[in-house]
């Protein structure tokens, strides 16, 4: 059986596309309906849709938010479909659009093979003199009336249906390859590209629907999916696209923001820089910036006088930013940045040491150098009576007693000591992070067990986005729940007591929950100590 096949969808911010409604009409040989398939699609919680999309037409927002999701909807049509179908669509881009969605979100290719109707159908329309390739146009070509509201996945089908009626299209001719047709766009268009939902004539400049009414005929024109290729400030969007084009160009500056480390941004053409919150950079074609003031008024650019930037704004320096190493074997070691990957490292060989080495046989010097080579958060060490520090592999070390350790080489340096220049330490050596050697790995461990000892020790909690937020009455704390090892974020209420939101990050990596609230106890305890010296010495 042929089933006539409808997707609509819009293209959010980045491209990504969100089908919203999906029909298929199977029929018999004289296309004839059979049986019929409709579904509405939520969508997705990531974005925030623009309810006067064409591709919501026939529904009310609340129709939408109440549909099925998109996996349970591809479900559904698997379901209904049958072995010997056929699916027809009538342009080419809706079955790639479909492909695309089938195949992730199913984990299987769709099971049935696909034909495009319009490269079958364009001889007899040419045949007849009608040049219009959309349905609906078609439909008013041969006068027949059609289901309204246009754009409903429902009525599309069933206007594709009249259409092949009113053809007498024989369904013998599916059975055949079709030849590409001809785009009515002129020969510079690829045939692909014309069924996309945006159009550029690159005559005018202009950006349109594909179903535009106000495409000149014999146009030139250039397709896209989305709009992101016309933000070049080359083209400009057709009266009906406006709203749409600059929702969709706002988004997308926001996105760029937000991901980078600016703190004052400006457009490359623009003689004037804003603060990253401004709105009117949100209008511009591109986006630049720099992380302080300065920078920004070397280039020449005055302040915005709206959001008045100024050289006394609290300057966020951004953090180092490590890129991901290979990932090896390991239960925890995929796609983690290079520190995290070293303290891993470094706790394996350390734990190996301790447990190759005769502790009874040794004394008591030699088993505090023991304690001190295999201290996981030590990158580098250095012997009394010496001047030069050296890296753990380094053969001078062998041999030395009363040893020192040091996590950074910055550490060495301030205390005295010179790089070896035979293992010749580095920076890059240096221990970020490191993992206690006590710490273990336990099963079975939820979220709950930080909930009970929270309430048990009488602290405040709260769970979102990953994250397990703890406040205790000297510090907040944030446990990274979907890190391995556990990462944990720190403010200092002592030191900064008017910084309610910005954390840093803890030198320390835990292989446990338990373990890592122990530290939070631990460091608390400390802090409390060292603040009620003062007093004590008063």
């Amino acid at each position: 059986m042929y089933v006539l096949m409808d997707m609509e969808w819009y293209c959010g911010s980045g491209g990504r596309i969100f089908p919203t409604q999906l029909a298929a009409l199977r029929t018999d040989e004289s296309w004839n309906r059979r049986d019929c398939f409709f579904s509405r699609i939520r969508p997705d919680r990531t974005d925030t849709p623009d309810w006067t999309h064409i591709a919501f037409s026939g529904g009310k927002p609340e129709d939408f938010l109440c549909a099925p999701t998109l996996s349970a909807a591809l479900r559904n049509l698997r379901m209904w479909l049958q072995k010997d179908d056929v699916l027809c669509w009538w342009a080419e881009e809706a079955p790639k659009v479909f492909k695309r969605l089938h195949t992730p979100v199913l984990q299987v290719p769709p099971a049935v093979p696909h034909r495009v109707l319009l490269d079958h159908v364009s001889p007899i329309l040419i045949s007849k003199g009608i040049v219009q390739e959309n349905p609906y146009k078609i439909a008013t070509s041969l006068g027949l009336t059609v289901p309204t509201p246009a754009h409903c996945s429902e009525h599309d089908v069933l206007t594709i249906q009249a259409v092949l009626q009113a053809l007498d299209f024989p369904q013998e001719n599916l059975r055949n390859q079709a030849k590409r047709r001809t785009s009515r766009y002129g020969s510079r268009q690829d045939p692909v590209h014309a069924d996309m939902p945006y159009q550029l004539d690159t005559n005018t400049g202009l950006l349109h629907r594909k179903d535009c009414d106000d495409i000149p005929d014999g146009a030139v024109l250039s397709g896209f999916v989305s709009f992101k290729p016309c933000f070049n400030g080359k083209a400009r969007p057709c009266p009906c696209l406006a709203e749409e084009y600059r929702s969709a160009k706002r988004n997308r500056n926001q996105s760029i923001i937000d991901r980078s480390q600016y703190n004052f941004v400006y457009a490359k053409t623009s003689s004037v820089f804003h603060r990253r919150d401004c709105s009117r950079i949100l209008s511009a074609d591109s986006i630049m910036g720099s992380v302080f003031y300065d920078a920004c008024a070397k280039t020449g650019r005055r302040p915005c006088k709206l959001c008045k930037p100024s050289a006394l704004d609290l300057v966020k320096v951004p953090e180092k930013i490590y890129a991901p190493v290979k990932s090896a074997h390991g239960p925890f070691q995929k796609n983690l940045p290079n520190p995290e990957q070293r303290a891993i490292q470094r706790l394996k060989q350390s734990q190996e040491e301790r447990r190759n080495a005769p502790l009874d046989s040794m004394t008591g010097q030699e088993r505090a150098d023991l304690l001190t080579l295999t201290q996981p958060g030590y990158a580098f060490w250095a012997a009394a009576g010496y001047q030069t520090f050296h890296r753990r592999d380094c053969r001078k070390l062998k041999g030395l007693s009363n040893l020192k350790g040091f996590s950074r080489f910055q550490d060495a340096s301030r205390a005295g000591y010179t790089p070896c220049k035979l293992c010749k330490p580095t920076k890059k050596q240096d221990m970020i992070y490191s993992i206690p050697i006590t710490s273990q790995k336990r099963q079975d461990e939820s979220v709950q067990d930080l909930v009970a000892l929270c309430e048990e020790n009488q602290f405040t909690y709260s769970r979102e986005a990953g994250y397990f937020t703890i406040r205790t009455p000297l510090g907040r704390w944030r446990i990274h729940l979907k890190c391995n090892p556990i990462a944990v974020d720190h403010i200092n209420l002592t030191t900064t007591p008017d910084n309610p939101l910005l954390y840093h990050r803890q030198p320390r990596l835990f292989l446990s929950l338990a373990d890592t609230f122990a530290y939070i106890k631990r460091h608390d305890r400390k802090l409390l100590e060292a603040k009620r010296q003062p007093l004590e010495a008063t």
